[in-house]
């Protein structure tokens, strides 16, 4: 994700059941979460603008930043400011706003967290903290069926944590000023240094799931080419050219998700064949099943539209108006 400050993106996700959508949105001027029903007990879409959304959090002063809604619990993790509107927390609620929220990170004042993502199934959920060093960000990981934190990457630099591998036992790390990558073992600490891309230097970078491999983007020539090499390996492999800056996999590796200049695609990985979404529709959260998607599409300054895609029946059904700060 990119810097609190700078991700403009809408955060949304699923219940566990499919039955409802869980989204962050501007309400005169501070984000708060939101739920709609989407499907009935029956699995029928009864999804639209005739289905209003309602608020789960009423925060009239230091919104919510990022949530994630666990995929085995009917629970939602967050992230907002403490009173000194500098700090960030991480706070696990009800989905249903029932409960008081609970501080997963409590600390004094100068510590601050940051959601850097989760695991495909949803038990781990993977932050960064400046809790031992105010000068330097460690990474850490709570298991959300166990409530436990533990550090997985005690940074002694100024480190960055881009990935994990699906079985949580090694991270994918970068070096932002040299452009070194490296594998971490979280058990071991060892740590093993990656081939370089041809030109020293990459766009962005991730670990397939389906088998580990390393995929880069760099610029070569003036293009963008998205390249792939076995962990281990020198010996990298040209997958796609053209304005490509960011790919990304679906939780369990079906789909994949471009970012070029032409926009967002989304493809089946293992047919190649293309999800037909609208031109401009941005993918933001795809259903446990991979059956279904939201996407968003432009709807005037800092505002989208939220959309429903049934992926099998290649439709679309528009839920609601959502506005990023």
């Amino acid at each position: 994700m990119q810097p609190v400050g700078e991700d403009k993106s809408v955060h949304a996700g699923f219940s566990n059941d499919e039955k409802q959508i869980f989204y962050i949105s501007d309400v005169n001027g501070v984000p708060n979460i939101f739920r709609m029903t989407i499907s009935d007990k029956y699995g029928r879409i009864i999804a639209g603008t005739n289905n209003p959304p309602v608020q789960v959090t009423k925060f009239t002063d230091r919104g919510v930043v990022r949530m994630i809604h666990l995929l085995n619990l009917p629970e939602i993790i967050y992230m907002r400011a403490t009173e000194n509107g500098k700090d960030y927390h991480i706070y696990r609620m009800k989905d249903d706003g029932s409960n008081e929220p609970q501080d997963l990170t409590p600390a004094a004042a100068g510590v601050t967290t940051e959601i850097i993502g989760a695991s495909y199934n949803g038990r781990f959920v993977y932050y960064t903290e400046n809790k031992v060093n105010h000068d330097k960000v460690d990474t850490y990981r709570y298991d959300t069926q166990q409530y436990t934190t533990d550090m997985v990457f005690p940074n002694d630099k100024d480190y960055r944590v881009l990935a994990w591998s699906r079985d949580h036992g090694k991270l994918l790390v970068e070096d932002p000023h040299a452009g070194d990558l490296m594998m971490f073992d979280i058990v071991s600490t060892e740590r093993t240094t990656l081939a370089k891309p041809t030109n020293g230097r990459y766009i962005h970078a991730l670990l397939d799931p389906s088998n580990h491999d390393l995929i880069v983007i760099e610029k070569v020539n003036g293009q963008n080419v998205e390249r792939e090499t076995e962990i281990g390996s020198n010996v990298w492999k040209d997958v796609a050219k053209g304005g490509i800056t960011l790919v990304d996999f679906s939780p369990n590796g079906k789909y994949t998700i471009t970012e070029d200049g032409n926009g967002w695609s989304m493809r089946e990985a293992a047919t190649g064949a293309d999800v037909p979404l609208p031109v401009g529709a941005q993918p933001v959260a795809i259903a446990p099943k991979e059956t279904l998607l939201l996407y968003t599409m432009p709807a005037g300054t800092n505002t989208s539209k939220l959309f429903l895609y049934d992926i099998g029946k290649k439709a679309s059904f528009e839920l609601t108006s959502v506005t990023t700060r």
